[in-house]
């Protein structure tokens, strides 16, 4: 087996996310509401805890959709292009925990920033 360093590990690390953010489209627009979700989080001040929240639910996020895209790559490798009712069901499972994920990230944006959007609106 081969042995990296810890900087090749990381290198292929980031060429690995230049993948799935060049490639798939469901990454970028999770990176969209990821972008806006912070910058509501500095716009309307929440905790420091809060925020916490907001960074762990982006984060599960987006390593749910990395392992999707690995998933679904290696199943289109080993399968190749024919179309296989198990292999579909298999990227639909998959496909559901990204939506779990997504799912359970507006949860929580929206508890955190409605009220306070609300009673922005309210003082206008």
């Amino acid at each position: 087996m081969y042995k990296r360093t810890l900087a090749q590990s990381f290198i292929l690390a980031l060429v690995g996310l230049k993948f799935v953010l060049k490639n798939e489209r469901n990454m970028k627009i999770h990176l969209a509401f990821a972008t806006l979700a912070i910058l509501a989080s500095i716009f309307l001040k929440i905790s420091n805890l809060e925020f916490l929240f907001v960074i762990f639910a982006i984060t599960i996020v987006l390593i749910a959709e990395a392992a999707n895209t690995a998933f679904e790559l290696l199943l289109d490798f080993v399968h190749g292009d024919k179309y296989h009712p198990d292999v579909k069901i298999l990227k639909d499972v998959a496909a559901g925990g990204v939506f779990i994920a997504a799912l359970s990230a507006a949860a929580i944006g929206l508890l955190i920033f409605v009220p306070r959007i609300v009673k922005l609106i309210a003082k206008t």
